[in-house]
């Protein structure tokens, strides 16, 4: 008998190779979102700084000047700006994020099926061949029982 050849491995090969692909890309988009939480972070905490700056400027007692009171007040209109598009740069990546995932449970998905359709098909050839060894071993063991009895 022939030795056992999965007739889909070079399919099953393939989806392995595009299973790391995805995982790349997925692990790729992670690190992306993560970035940009800790940039929405950074400009949240830039934000509770300045409007901290500001208000020890109106606490100080001093003569407030108005050049700087409205450097703060641009400043921390920006910053609301910034981290508002933020926002949407991290909700956006979030999807990018869930899309991927799909993308990889898919590919998986499929990859077990041949992997199981390739463990059935190796299952039924080894049972095919213990089978075949058995009756070559009755057939050898007929044809010497029969030189001994004839």
């Amino acid at each position: 008998m022939k030795k056992f050849q999965f007739r889909l491995q070079v399919v099953l090969d393939i989806k392995e190779k595009l299973l790391e692909e995805k995982l790349l890309e997925l692990s790729k988009v992670q690190r992306s979102l993560q970035e940009a939480i800790d940039k929405q972070k950074t400009l949240e905490s830039y934000q509770i700084e300045i409007n901290q700056a500001l208000m020890r400027v109106f606490q100080s007692g001093n003569d407030l000047n108005v050049v700087e009171v409205q450097r703060y007040k641009d400043f921390i209109n920006k910053l609301i700006v910034d981290i508002s598009s933020q926002k949407v740069v991290v909700q956006n990546i979030s999807k990018l994020l869930e899309i991927k995932r799909k993308e990889v449970n898919e590919v998986l998905k499929e990859k077990k099926v041949l992997e199981k359709l390739k463990e059935n098909q190796q299952k039924k050839y080894y049972q095919e061949f213990e089978q075949y060894e058995r009756r070559e071993l009755d057939d050898m063991s007929s044809s010497r029982y029969g030189r001994r009895v004839g």
